[in-house]
């Protein structure tokens, strides 16, 4: 787990109306059993370390292809073999594990089988952060997702040598958090539509997948949800929020040589998150009223009602926020009336 003295827990309450928060990083099988991480900015330096047959390549390519590129490829490494022995390496969960508190975000899976596939997906639910994107080409491996939030699903068959879950993360995942819907993403570098009915495309939506695919004349995803159904931009806009918040409050306790237990140290980290809020609500994460006033709260205790313990503790533990999130239109329906003269 990462070092840090702030920690927030965002509670989704249903029904509701930063670096790194865009990067990949590609988990992938090695012979070797020590286990590696490294940050490429291109392929030029990842081909080094991973030619252009391998896997991780064409994944990392299939990233970098797209005009919304991130910024570096991480590329994390597991053992071959299963690993979990001493000197056999780490399992893919432990890789997983090991490596989840560097600066990615969404993950890429090039080697893994099923269970494999199924294991990380379990095991980054239980984060509640960060993303794992898997293109599938079975339908039947769909349900196994079905309640795990942070998997997201791209359904692409008898493609083998098309990587949507790279190219949708190379296309959509770096541009400002809150700014789209990952709906209607068009136009990506090496990838082809499928062709599936619309009946079909209705039953993979209701399993918790998308697909690329063609509308009017243009190649685009067809859906931008989560394996539960939830929107991508929904839990992405969630996690920029707990981040941002985080990094903003750490940094407050390390800049300041003192930040006081009382309503003057409170007042200073209610500033932090409703300057964070208030971003939020410029970038399209949060909604507006009718006024276009920030729906969002940020409440605070006074010490006296802080628990003894946390006093004791220098744990300041009476802050809170509640904000209600932007959504976008995902389909039009319009009524109209011909007047016969």
């Amino acid at each position: 787990m990462a070092i840090q003295d702030a920690t927030v827990t965002i509670d989704v309450q249903n029904p509701a109306p930063k670096v790194g928060l865009g990067r990949p990083l590609i988990l992938a099988a090695s012979t070797d059993p020590e286990s590696i991480y490294k940050e490429y900015n291109g392929l030029e330096s990842l081909k080094v370390d991973f030619p252009e047959n391998t896997s991780v390549y064409k994944k990392a390519a299939a990233v970098l292809a797209q005009k919304n590129k991130p910024d570096i490829v991480a590329v994390a490494t597991y053992s071959a073999s299963g690993g979990g022995d001493p000197g056999t390496g780490l399992t893919i969960v432990q890789a997983f594990e090991k490596y989840f508190d560097k600066p990615w975000h969404f993950l890429l899976l090039p080697d893994a089988i099923a269970s494999e596939r199924k294991a990380i997906s379990d095991a980054l639910q239980a984060h509640k952060f960060k993303f794992l994107v898997l293109k599938v080409e079975d339908k039947d491996e769909l349900a196994q997702y079905a309640s795990n939030s942070r998997t997201i699903l791209y359904y692409h068959p008898d493609k083998p040598d098309e990587h949507i879950d790279a190219a949708i993360i190379g296309d959509a995942a770096s541009l400002t958090v809150g700014s789209i819907t990952w709906k209607f993403r068009k136009d990506l570098v090496g990838i082809t539509p499928i062709d599936i009915s619309a009946d079909e495309l209705e039953s993979l939506h209701a399993s918790g997948a998308n697909a690329y695919v063609l509308k009017a004349g243009i190649p685009q995803t067809s859906e931008g949800i989560t394996a539960t159904g939830d929107y991508i931009d929904f839990l992405h806009g969630q996690d920029w929020v707990k981040a941002n918040i985080e990094t903003g409050l750490q940094q407050m306790l390390s800049d300041n040589d003192k930040v006081p237990s009382n309503d003057t140290g409170i007042s200073m980290a209610v500033s932090v998150v409703t300057s964070v809020l208030t971003t939020a609500t410029q970038n399209g994460i949060i909604e507006k009223d009718a006024n276009g006033n920030a729906e969002f709260t940020v409440t605070s205790k006074s010490m006296d009602e802080i628990p003894e313990e946390d006093k004791k503790k220098r744990i300041y533990s009476g802050l809170g926020f509640e904000y209600y999130p932007e959504g976008a239109f995902h389909k039009m329906k319009v009524n109209g009336t011909v007047v016969n003269n």
